[in-house]
């Protein structure tokens, strides 16, 4: 074994343990890079990585925290919507001739309150008043065109936000395909690959082993010179 290795022998073995300690914390930690020492270049590039992946990760975040307004406000539409076509019956139902206006206008002035305050919040205007009036006994002819015209406004502004919110989707998925992509280059660059690991661990601890005998070796022929000496 030893004229086998021997052209090993100059190397310390102080170095064959670093590199043996460096294959166990590749294997251990699952990274083939722990410290610039092990790959500067590539602990760079997996650093430029790592940073665009947070970047990426912020940028998901804020967009998902606008979608989340845009669903808020959303839903302030749906309920004006609502309020606008539960008033649009009460106006055809108080002016049929037969129905009793004073019965219904209590409701139609709790549904004026709430189709103010929800388009408001839908299109984030609060000291805008969307329909000024919701009179039963008046024309109803005038209170359904300014109920469809409201109508007409929520409408649109539900679907812009609609289209917004598609389009901020789709730059999420870009960035998670971006994300995807940035690991798995950090991945070829950083991770460790363990049949290389272990078959350096093996070769380096096979290497320890022969230095150690020949170290003995040494140590045993200068000790019978001295011997001799003696």
């Amino acid at each position: 074994m030893a004229s086998i290795y021997s052209h090993h022998s100059n190397i310390p073995l102080q170095q064959t343990q670093q590199r043996l300690g460096d294959s166990f914390n590749q294997l251990a930690s699952g990274s083939r890079i722990n410290s610039a020492k092990d790959d500067a270049a590539g602990l760079a590039q997996a650093t430029r990585l790592d940073s665009q992946q947070r970047e990426n990760a912020v940028h998901i975040r804020n967009l998902g925290e606008q979608i989340d307004q845009f669903q808020v406000s959303e839903g302030y539409l749906n309920g004006a919507l609502g309020a606008v076509a539960r008033a649009r019956e009460l106006v055809l139902q108080g002016g049929n001739g037969t129905t009793e206006v004073n019965a219904l206008q209590p409701e139609a002035d709790n549904l004026l309150q709430s189709i103010n305050e929800l388009s408001a919040q839908g299109f984030g205007a609060e000291d805008e008043e969307f329909l000024s009036s919701l009179n039963l006994s008046g024309s109803v002819q005038d209170n359904l065109a300014a109920l469809d015209g409201l109508q007409g406004r929520l409408l649109e502004r539900a679907s812009d936000i609609g289209a917004q919110s598609n389009g901020l989707e789709a730059r999420i998925s870009n960035y998670e395909v971006s994300n995807l992509n940035t690991a798995a280059a950090k991945s070829r660059i950083a991770d460790t690959d363990y049949a290389q690991a272990i078959s350096e661990r093996n070769q380096q601890q096979t290497l320890q082993q022969v230095q150690i005998t020949l170290q003995k070796e040494k140590n045993e022929q200068a000790g019978a010179i001295i011997d001799q000496l003696i």
